[in-house]
């Protein structure tokens, strides 16, 4: 029976007058995929930042391996074992693949400013620690032909996969994943799926998976939340979820 690694109970968002979130409650099973749909504006969005701390709830918790995170500012929450990627690539154009995804292994280092000055001897040794632990997830995402490339220059599905190659570099037990298949090819959606389910089953990692590609979300999500209007309505296994009349009234309007 698997543990729940991550919890939300009970989170509304406002802006405003606008409740952006009302009241959204789930759960995430360890080690599994979690796909969270839902129609645009329905919420999506703004859930996933409140997982990451961007934005604070107005109401509700959210509880990561028991303890809430509320309190961690969005710069710690790589050191508690939460990684992300970005719907909008946000990855530095000028630096080679090997230095963005090292960037990704400094946020979860020991090191600090005053030591990276002083060049202190331990400090060089993690440094060629992180470096060959960059170039181990470089080569296991299939980018080592392009490790010293610049980033700038490459395809923008190779660009997706360097940039989870950065998130994965520091080490999260639980990984966001913002609409990842945004903008790429049949073919590039194919082996992003299998991508994910191996990092699933290799490394034992979750993933909460943001994505509107309905196919990939029901292929590879162990389960399902689907949130419209920023209420859940609907939380089970891909097959539950696709035959769930809200579910169905949400994206094809009633009477279908």
């Amino acid at each position: 029976m698997s543990t729940e690694i991550l919890e939300v109970e009970g989170v509304q968002v406002r802006f405003g007058g606008i409740v952006a979130l009302d009241g959204v409650s789930f759960t995430m099973p360890e080690g599994k995929i979690v796909g969270l749909i839902g129609p645009n504006g329905a919420g999506k969005t703004t859930l996933f930042n409140c997982l990451s701390r961007l934005y604070v709830p107005n109401e509700g918790d959210i509880r990561f391996k028991g303890k809430t995170i509320l309190q961690s500012p969005p710069h710690h929450i790589a050191q508690i074992g939460i990684g992300r990627t970005f719907q909008n690539l946000a990855l530095f154009s000028t630096m080679s693949v090997l230095e963005n995804v090292m960037v990704g292994a400094h946020s979860a280092s020991s090191s600090d400013f005053m030591s990276n000055a002083l060049r202190l001897p331990w400090r060089g040794r993690e440094e060629r620690k992180l470096r060959e632990s960059s170039a181990e997830l470089i080569d296991y995402l299939g980018l080592g032909d392009v490790a010293h490339t610049v980033v700038g220059g490459l395809p923008f599905g190779t660009q997706k996969r360097v940039e989870l190659a950065r998130a994965l570099a520091s080490e999260p037990e639980l990984l966001l994943m913002d609409e990842p298949a945004g903008g790429l090819n049949h073919d590039e959606l194919e082996e992003l799926g299998s991508v994910i389910q191996q990092i699933r089953d290799e490394r034992g990692m979750t993933v909460l998976l943001v994505e509107h590609h309905m196919g990939l979300v029901m292929s590879i999500s162990d389960k399902v939340v689907a949130i419209d209007f920023g209420k859940k309505i609907s939380e089970g296994t891909p097959e539950e979820v696709q035959n769930d009349p809200e579910v169905i009234r949400a994206y094809l309007g009633t009477g279908h």
